[in-house]
C-alpha cells in the first residue's frame, strides 16, 4: 500500500436508491461521495482527487452520452479509474465506451458482493500502478531533509495546503533552497497519481511561451509540424509547477492570469477555448510585493497565485540541519567509501553561510566525495572545494560555535549582512542600523567571518 488514506469513491447516478446504497456498501473501507447529476459529479472531480468513479451511462432529462461524460472525467482527471455500472444494453454504445478506456463494466442488476469485488479488484490494480510511481519517485530523492524548527514548520505548511485543497500556492525562498522539492512534496501528498509538470518561466523562449503553456495546432506557425498540448492541459488534474514566475515577462503575465482565473486555454492557431483542470504551485526568489510596487509584476496575478504562501527557509536559517544533510548526500555520493567529516570539518561546514543554499551544499559534498578516497574529510579538503571557508578558520567565530551553536552564529551573521546591504556597503551606516558603535561593528564582523569589513564592497562581492 502506498497510501495511508482510505480509497475515495465517487458515484454519479440519477437512481437515488442506488446512491443511498453505495455508501453503505463501502462505509467500512472507503470514503464515498454521491451525486445525482452529471454536472455535480464533474464539479466534484474538478475539486477532489478520486481513486474510482462509479458512473451510470444514462441520465433522465440529460442528452449527454455516457461516452461524453467519461471523456469529461478523463479530461479533468486522467488518472482516476472509471467503472461503469449501468443498465445500458445497446451493444454499440458499450463497445464505444470500452474503447474509450473505461476500467470495468457491471450491469445495474449486479448484487452487492459483485460490486464490492470489482471495486476492490480495481483498487488493488491501482495500488500496484501507484507503487511503481512511488518507487520511481523515491529513486529521484523526493524527500525533505532536516529536523530543525524551520523544517518542521515547512512540513506543517505542506500538510496544511494539502488538507485544505488549495489550488494556487506560492513558494517563496532564495535560489537553491529546494522550492521544486517542496512543490513535488505537495503534489505527491495531494495527488495519489503524482502528476507533476515543471516549467521554468524565465527559461522559456518568449516567442514560444504561449505554445509551451497553451499548446498549438499543426501549422499554427513555422515549424509547428504537429499539434502540441500545453502544460496546463497535459496536467490532466495534476500539478503544474511555475518555477521562477517572478522572471516571467510582463507581456505574458496577463495570459497566465486568465488561465488561472478561468481554467481555460486557447491553443495557438485555434479560436476555440478548452477547459483545463490543474493545481498550480508557483515559486520565486524575487520579492513579488516589491516587484508589484515597481510595476515589474502584475498585482492581480500576485494575489491569484498567492492564495496560500509558504516560505522555504535558507540553509543559513537552519544551520543545525547541515550535519543531517551532509550525511544524506554522503550516503548518496559515497556509499561504498564510507567517508565521514571530522568534528572540526563539520563545524566549518556549519559556520559557512552557504549563499547557494542546499543546492550548493549538495555540489560541495559530491565534489568532496569524489576527491576523498574514503576515510575522514578534513578542513583542508573543504578549503580546496570552498575557498571562502578559509577566512572562517582564521577568525574567533569557530570558537563561538561551541559556545553558542552554529544557528545563533548564522542568525547573527545574517543580521550583519542585511545591515551592510541596506547601507549599500557603508560599514559606518551599517553600524548605525544595528545600533552599535563602529568599533564594535568591525570587531563582530571579523568574528563572524565577514573579513574585509573595512572596505566598502558592492553586494555581489560580500561573503554571503
Amino acid at each position: 500500500m502506498i497510501e495511508t488514506r482510505r480509497p475515495k469513491l465517487l458515484v454519479i447516478d440519477d437512481d437515488q436508491i442506488w446512491l443511498d446504497q453505495v455508501p453503505m456498501l463501502f462505509e467500512d473501507d472507503c470514503d464515498v461521495d454521491a451525486y445525482p447529476t452529471i454536472d455535480q459529479g464533474l464539479e466534484a472531480v474538478a475539486r477532489h482527487f478520486y481513486d474510482i468513479v462509479l458512473l451510470d451511462l444514462n441520465f433522465e432529462g440529460d442528452t449527454r452520452s455516457g461516452l461524453q461524460v467519461f471523456r469529461k472525467i478523463h479530461a479533468l482527471d486522467r488518472e482516476t479509474d472509471v467503472i461503469v455500472i449501468s443498465g445500458e444494453t445497446d451493444h454499440n454504445k458499450l463497445i464505444e465506451v470500452f474503447n474509450a478506456g473505461v476500467s470495468r463494466f457491471l450491469p445495474k442488476m449486479s448484487d452487492a458482493s459483485e460490486v464490492r469485488q470489482i471495486v476492490f479488484d480495481t483498487i488493488k490494480e491501482r495500488e500496484i500502478r501507484l507503487q511503481a510511481i512511488a518507487n520511481a519517485s523515491t529513486a529521484t530523492g523526493i524527500e525533505l531533509i532536516g529536523s530543525s524548527p524551520q523544517m518542521q514548520k515547512l512540513r506543517s505548511d505542506i500538510s496544511r495546503v494539502v488538507s485544505s485543497g488549495t489550488r494556487d500556492i506560492l513558494l517563496q525562498g532564495e535560489t537553491g533552497t529546494g522550492k521544486e522539492l517542496v512543490a513535488r512534496s505537495i503534489a505527491y501528498q495531494a495527488d495519489p497519481s503524482r502528476r507533476f509538470i515543471a516549467v521554468h518561466c524565465g527559461a522559456v523562449n518568449e516567442n514560444l511561451i504561449e505554445s509551451e503553456f497553451f499548446g498549438h495546432l499543426k501549422g499554427a506557425f513555422t515549424g509547428a509540424d504537429r499539434e502540441k498540448v500545453g502544460v496546463f492541459q497535459a496536467a490532466g488534474g495534476g500539478f503544474v509547477f511555475l518555477d521562477e514566475i517572478g522572471e516571467m515577462p510582463l507581456s505574458q503575465q496577463a495570459k497566465i492570469l486568465r488561465v488561472l482565473q478561468e481554467r481555460v486555454v486557447q491553443k495557438v492557431g485555434c479560436f476555440e477555448e478548452t477547459k483545463v483542470n490543474f493545481r498550480c504551485v508557483s515559486a520565486t526568489h524575487v520579492d513579488l510585493e516589491l516587484a508589484v510596487k515597481e510595476s515589474r509584476f502584475r498585482e492581480d496575478l500576485y494575489y491569484r497565485i498567492a492564495k496560500d504562501v509558504i516560505h522555504v527557509p535558507s540553509l543559513r536559517e537552519r544551520a543545525e540541519d547541515i550535519p543531517e544533510l551532509v550525511h544524506f548526500f554522503l550516503s548518496k555520493y559515497s556509499p561504498k567509501k564510507r567517508a565521514s567529516f571530522t568534528k572540526p570539518a563539520m563545524g566549518l561546514m556549519q559556520s559557512y553561510s552557504w549563499p547557494g543554499n542546499v543546492r550548493q551544499l549538495k555540489g560541495v559534498i559530491e565534489s568532496l566525495a569524489a576527491r576523498c578516497e574514503g576515510g575522514a574529510i578534513r578542513e583542508k579538503d573543504i578549503y580546496i572545494v570552498v575557498p571562502e571557508t578559509a577566512s572562517i578558520n582564521n577568525t574567533p567565530a569557530r570558537t563561538l560555535i561551541g559556545a553558542y551553536s552554529a544557528s545563533i552564529i548564522m542568525n547573527e551573521r545574517q543580521r550583519f549582512e542585511k545591515a551592510i546591504i541596506r547601507a549599500h556597503g557603508d560599514r559606518t551606516a551599517a553600524a548605525k542600523l544595528l545600533d552599535i558603535s563602529r568599533a564594535t561593528f568591525f570587531r563582530r564582523a571579523k568574528e563572524l567571518g565577514l573579513v574585509n569589513a573595512r572596505r566598502s564592497k558592492p553586494k555581489n562581492e560580500l561573503n554571503l
